[in-house]
């Protein structure tokens, strides 16, 4: 059931003051009873009883999902930071509204009458983000959450996330928009280049360093998110494969008892210290301790966009990379 435009902000006000399910939803995302579709997670059952046709991304992740799957003319909203999408996608996302922040407010939300809100981060289903997931639940509208973020980021992982789990992601979104066949078709497409990047790559004694932000106390990454995902795809270690974190803080003289073999520096636009590639290579090479690494002393870096770094189907595109860098710095047989 969707609510009439011209009512919802009062719907929602109603729903908020008296928190009233019966009242407020149209459906529980627990009850597949009539479920058109239908899947687990993150702890909890996701049904749709009806085709979605009104859908919102938020993050860049999800956004790109959504339309490497053609379903721009399903959606009604995304969110996402400043950064672009892929090349390919820039068309489709110019048939889809925008909201003017990665993280609009509930009512803002509402507004755009969603039978449909799936976010990448977890953080977009909190009280500070946009509103929890029983929130929209009270309105009826179906949630979805990546899978690499049940729990949030700074959760410890229990295992670790891989290429498998991100085309099951691609698999639960074609399920639940109906379109299995795309899905099928975006997987096979993304489990084809990741094969034909680390065919033959013999990474086995390669370990990599995976800096994302921080001169100071910098955050590398650890064993279970999409660095980890691609570390594994790759056939290498993981220099800080121990923290079940996703970005320990960790210190300099910690990863110069690591030496990686190489660095994977990401390539960030937000102005804030060590954030570019270019910034990152000149602390390493003027840092007294860092300038003693083995891959600072030999040049080894690789650089990637830092959204590349987050869980998505980017990730086999930055596999790609690092495959061809480690090729092209003679660290591979």
């Amino acid at each position: 059931m969707r609510f009439p435009k011209t009512a919802l902000s009062a719907v929602a006000l109603t729903c908020a003051l008296t928190l009233s399910t019966t009242a407020c939803s149209s459906g529980d995302d627990s009850d597949s009873s009539n479920a058109v579709a239908s899947v687990e997670n993150c702890d909890q059952r996701v049904s749709v009883s009806a085709p979605i046709e009104r859908a919102i991304a938020v993050n860049q992740p999800a956004v790109e999902l959504l339309l490497s799957l053609g379903l721009q003319d399903r959606m009604v909203g995304y969110a996402q930071s400043d950064d672009g999408v892929l090349p390919h996608l820039e068309a489709a996302r110019g048939e889809v509204k925008p909201f003017d922040t990665e993280f609009p407010s509930f009512e803002s939300v509402l507004e755009r009458e969603p039978d449909f809100v799936y976010a990448t981060f977890d953080y977009a289903f909190t009280s500070e983000g946009i509103a929890d997931r029983e929130k929209f639940g009270e309105m009826g509208v179906a949630t979805y959450q990546s899978p690499s973020e049940c729990g949030g980021q700074d959760a410890d992982r229990e295992r670790m996330w891989t290429l498998d789990d991100l085309y099951s992601e691609v698999s639960d979104i074609a399920t639940l928009f109906q379109v299995p066949e795309k899905g099928e078709e975006l997987t096979e497409s993304l489990r084809s280049r990741a094969n034909a990047a680390t065919s033959n790559l013999n990474a086995d004694d390669v370990t990599l360093g995976w800096w994302y932000a921080s001169t100071k106390t910098p955050y590398f990454a650890g064993c279970c998110g999409a660095p980890g995902l691609m570390t594994t795809a790759l056939g290498a270690k993981n220099a800080f494969a121990d923290s079940k974190q996703y970005w320990p803080e960790v210190s300099w003289e910690s990863v110069l008892d690591r030496d990686p073999t190489v660095l994977i520096l990401a390539d960030l636009d937000r102005g804030d210290d060590g954030d570019s590639a270019a910034a990152k290579i000149e602390f390493l090479e003027s840092d007294p301790v860092a300038s003693r690494l083995t891959a600072v002393k030999n040049k080894r870096y690789i650089i990637l966009n830092g959204t590349t770094m987050d869980p998505s189907i980017r990730n086999v595109a930055g596999t790609e990379e690092v495959a061809a860098g480690l090729r092209r710095l003679g660290v591979v047989k």
